[in-house]
């Protein structure tokens, strides 16, 4: 997988970095499929939102979340 920061991502995705710029390897958006230190990306459908599950990917150990509203989840540095 690709190696990039959460910067890089911002830029790319013309959002804003909030925390520490972290190295990301792994991305998810499957709560099952999180690793230590993973990007968890919150995805939102007809029937489903993922920014529902957003604490809980924290606590399964992702490193950064990317969402389209906020989540109402903090990072501090050195989380996981």
């Amino acid at each position: 997988m690709i190696r990039f920061t959460l910067s890089q991502l911002a830029d790319i995705a013309s959002g804003e970095l909030q925390g520490s710029d972290l190295a990301i390897d792994e991305v998810t958006s499957d709560t099952r499929k999180i690793t230590a230190g993973c990007l968890f990306v919150a995805l939102k459908g007809e029937r489903f939102d993922a920014h529902d599950f957003a604490e809980q990917a924290k606590q399964a150990g992702a490193g950064a979340l990317l969402v389209s509203r906020k989540a109402g989840v903090r990072f501090t540095p050195g989380w996981w």
